[in-house]
Parts: C-alpha cells; sequence; structure tokens
C-alpha cells in the first residue's frame, strides 16, 4: 500500500532516539450499520418505535493525515480515497494506510476525509464493480438503502399532522453529495490523536456512525441526543412508502424539528429543509477510535 512518511525524523532533541513503530489505519463500520437500529429506551435505541435496517451503505473515505505538535514537520500521509460498502467491511475493518516507518512518539493532530466520489476512488476489494460505478457517477460521498418497520406505524403530513395514514414500512434510497474534512480527531477518553509504540503497533480506526439522521441535535461533542425515525416517515409526501429526496426537500425543516424536541444549531450548511437537516448530519458520522470525535469539520 502506497505510503508517505514526510520529513519523519528519528531523532530528538539533545540527541535522544525516538525509535520506530508501525501505525495500521482501519476504516471501521460502526455496528448500527451492520446490525440496524431497534426501538427502546436505551441509549442507542430509537424511541419512537421504528426499526431500522441497512440494505446498502455505501461511502468514500480517504486522505487518512497525522502530525506532530512536537515535530510539526513530522507527517503521516495517505492521500488514497477508496469506494466501501460497509456492509459487506470485515468485523475488524479495511487497512486504507499504514506506516511502517512511524516515529514512536504521540501523533495529536489526525484527519481523514468522506470525500465526494470521484474517478480517481479505489475500489476496496469488498465492494462491488456496479456499487463503485453507482458512488462515482453520482460523485456521492454516501449513499444509504434502509427499510424502516413499525406494526403500528402511521405517516402524518408535516403541514397536518392530524392527516395520518397506516404506515408500517417505509423504504428510503439516498445519495448524497456532502463531502467533509473531520480533524483533531480524539479517542471517547485518553489524549488527542494515537501514540506508536516503538518496535510496535498501533491500530487507528476512523469509524463511520450510522444514526446520526436520527439524532435530535448535531452532536458536537459526546452523542448526547435521542434517536427518532418518525420524521422520515412523515415526509412521504405522496404516500407511496418511500421517502425521497425531492420530498425531502420540500419539507420545511421548521415543520418536522421543531424545538424544544429537535435542536439545530451547529450544522456545517444552513438548515432550512428536511434534506438540509439530512446532508447536515452526514456531515458528522466520522468519527475515531469507535466512540471519539473529529470536531474540526469542513465542507469539502
Amino acid at each position: 500500500m502506497y505510503r508517505l512518511l514526510v520529513l519523519a525524523s528519528l531523532v530528538a532533541g539533545c540527541g535522544e532516539s525516538l525509535g520506530t513503530g508501525r501505525a495500521q489505519v482501519f476504516a471501521v463500520a460502526e455496528d448500527t450499520i451492520s446490525g440496524g437500529l431497534v426501538p427502546g429506551s436505551a441509549g442507542e435505541n430509537i424511541k419512537d418505535g421504528w426499526t431500522v435496517k441497512y440494505d446498502r451503505f455505501l461511502m468514500a473515505i480517504g486522505n487518512f493525515r497525522a502530525r506532530r505538535s512536537a515535530a510539526p514537520a513530522e507527517r503521516l500521509v495517505e492521500p488514497r480515497v477508496y469506494v466501501l460498502d460497509l456492509k459487506a467491511l470485515p468485523s475488524e475493518g479495511f487497512v486504507m494506510a499504514q506506516f511502517d516507518q512511524a516515529v514512536s512518539a504521540r501523533w495529536d493532530k489526525v484527519g481523514f476525509d468522506l470525500p465526494n466520489a470521484s474517478a480517481s476512488a479505489l475500489r476496496a476489494p469488498a465492494t462491488t464493480p456496479a456499487d463503485y460505478d453507482l458512488m462515482v457517477q453520482g460523485g456521492y460521498s454516501l449513499f444509504i438503502a434502509a427499510t424502516l418497520t413499525k406494526s403500528d406505524g402511521k405517516s402524518c403530513l408535516p403541514k397536518a399532522p392530524t392527516d395520518c395514514v397506516e404506515r408500517k414500512e417505509l423504504k428510503v434510497s439516498w445519495g448524497l453529495k456532502a463531502g467533509t474534512s473531520f480533524d483533531d480527531c480524539a479517542p471517547e477518553m485518553g489524549d488527542a490523536g494515537f501514540a506508536v509504540p516503538a518496535g510496535g503497533t498501533v491500530q487507528v480506526k476512523p469509524t463511520i456512525h450510522g444514526d446520526h439522521w436520527f439524532f435530535n441535535n448535531l452532536t458536537q461533542g459526546a452523542e448526547i441526543t435521542e434517536r427518532l425515525a418518525q420524521w422520515i416517515v412523515d415526509c412521504d409526501l405522496d404516500r407511496n412508502g418511500q421517502t425521497t429526496l425531492d420530498e425531502l426537500g420540500m419539507v420545511k425543516a421548521a415543520d418536522v424539528f421543531a424545538a424544544p424536541k429537535y435542536n439545530l444549531t451547529g450544522a456545517l450548511i444552513p438548515i432550512e429543509t428536511a434534506r438540509d437537516f439530512l446532508e447536515a448530519q452526514a456531515r458528522t458520522i466520522g468519527d475515531f477510535q469507535g466512540e471519539g470525535e473529529c470536531p474540526t469539520r469542513r465542507v469539502l
């Protein structure tokens, strides 16, 4: 695998040798992607009774980088971008970068991109040619297809909440151009970035989350939130059992995300419609080492 170590000096001040080790970078899918979400009262359950199963979950990811504040000229860089089928990832993830001679120290400035896919992106082994073409031709950063079910479910028009019909199952199929960079990554607990052990290996895991569009806020730190799916069902304006991006674009955010149930502050983009809300949440799904965060985000 291509990798680049820029000016990775092995000598610290006063002649102290730092040694080297290996850093392996894995793209990892949160278990909500493989296992879906279920209703209930626990922290990661859907609170309004819907069950969610992902049928497809495709992502563009790459441009991993790391540097050291103690030695700013030293960098680890892997510019490649991959199209991944996160439903097909093995449990250990996909190795998107490897650095065999990294300085044994803390690399505290870490980032990666979830860009809009282009023809320069590589197809990961578990991704089918058809899914790769879908992502590249659409210029998508993310494509998801999912099924929502609820035995006593209803769909109520956003501007007429008493106008409801029975809806036990709903489908979505969304391709988004929500390219975003994620930086200043840190684990849920501990120091920012990662430390390379002398003569050893550290596993670094950019982690993709599959539940942020169900959040009732836009997290900028710990995921203190509720997960709600009813807004997606209510946006099925033609009541054909599928909520499209065009339908989301016709729904005003104020009609489905009213305060105090929802808090829309902190978004990277203005949120005027339900589609904007979906895209804003898609720009937050790049996390680190499981539940850690990458709080510095930028629209690509």
